[in-house]
């Protein structure tokens, strides 16, 4: 599969850099404790120019990193000059990161990450662990909600209120998470931010003129309300795409999945043992709405009101419930 890549016009020095990196190898790969090195950062994904730095994690042992880190340390860690380049290096307890729950970011990295030095495969199996579990289309549930609150929600308060730069401000939130949700459609890690819109561009599924279409997001125009509405639009089009690629045949947007797919659940079968419910859901959610209104636990069972979910009015509860409730009741 073709991964999201490095689309920069400016000229590339990623060969000088790797020049720079090879002299130096051999010295960190003598170091006593180092147990792997791996490239990460833009090299790791085959770009780099005179403002990039050469980014390296040593994973170490144990004995070595506390070393290290308390004062002993061989060469400096974070950024860092080393025979006229420029370095970003990390420590790493190699023991500790395989308990450690790594961070989306760390993710993505790690994802595009070039192994320099494994003797032993170590750095290879940990890397394979933390890699194991792929992105979901379906886990674009939260970022479109994200992206939804503050474009629609958001939005019209502060198109209501007349406030032109708040509302700008929760668009620009609203851009980013669109952006995420779109990699998480794709099946792809979500990037940090410092490349979220650039790799977005090489993505396999855009939605129609993305580039076009995203500098509309982007646009403040003359920062008056007639651009911030037009703004608004540009976002909730695009945002309305991503959502009908994402949920595929689901019947309502991909950001109510989880709460239509329990109250089809409770619908299709009546009730639910508690026991069961808490493998698909925390029970505080049984006190939010939809559950709230038409669920009633007892004992040790969760109990629909199938007749009150046929019967329910949309005044009953917010129009986000309403919706699932009316979907899930139209297709039972």
């Amino acid at each position: 599969m073709t991964r999201p890549s490095v689309q920069v016009q400016s000229q590339n020095q990623i060969a000088a850099l790797r020049t720079r990196l090879a002299a130096l190898l051999p010295e960190l790969v003598a170091l006593p404790g180092v147990l792997g090195i791996v490239l990460g950062g833009g090299m790791s994904r085959g770009y780099a120019d005179h403002l990039s730095e050469i980014d390296l994690t040593l994973y170490l042992t144990s004995d070595a990193y506390r070393r290290w880190v308390s004062g002993h340390a061989p060469l400096p860690q974070g950024i860092a000059v080393r025979s006229g380049a420029l370095y970003d290096i990390r420590f790493a307890d190699l023991d500790a990161e395989r308990a450690a729950e790594w961070s989306d970011d760390a993710l993505w990295d790690a994802s595009y990450a070039e192994v320099l030095h494994d003797p032993q495969g170590l750095v290879a199996q940990l890397l394979a662990s933390k890699l194991a579990v792929r992105p979901r289309p379906e886990d674009a549930e939260g970022p479109l909600f994200s992206c939804w609150w503050y474009f629609r929600l958001a939005g019209d308060i502060w198109l209501h209120r007349s406030d032109v730069p708040q509302g700008h401000h929760m668009l620009g939130q609203a851009v980013v998470a669109l952006a995420k949700a779109l990699f998480l459609a794709n099946g792809e890690r979500v990037p940090h931010e410092k490349w979220l819109l650039h790799m977005s561009r090489s993505l396999p599924w855009l939605p129609a003129r993305w580039p076009e279409r995203l500098a509309a997001a982007m646009a403040t125009g003359d920062m008056g309300l007639a651009g911030l509405r037009q703004r608004q639009a540009a976002i909730q089009s695009l945002w309305e795409e991503v959502d009908a690629f994402a949920r595929g045949a689901l019947p309502v947007p991909m950001m109510q999945r989880t709460f239509y797919r329990l109250l089809l659940m409770l619908a299709e079968r009546g009730a639910l043992p508690l026991a069961e419910w808490q493998q698909h859901a925390d029970l505080s959610l049984l006190s939010s709405e939809p559950f709230h209104s038409l669920v009633r636990v007892e004992v040790d069972m969760v109990t629909l009101d199938r007749d009150l979910l046929r019967q329910i009015g949309p005044d009953a509860m917010y129009a986000w419930h309403y919706q699932v409730v009316r979907a899930v009741a139209g297709g039972c």
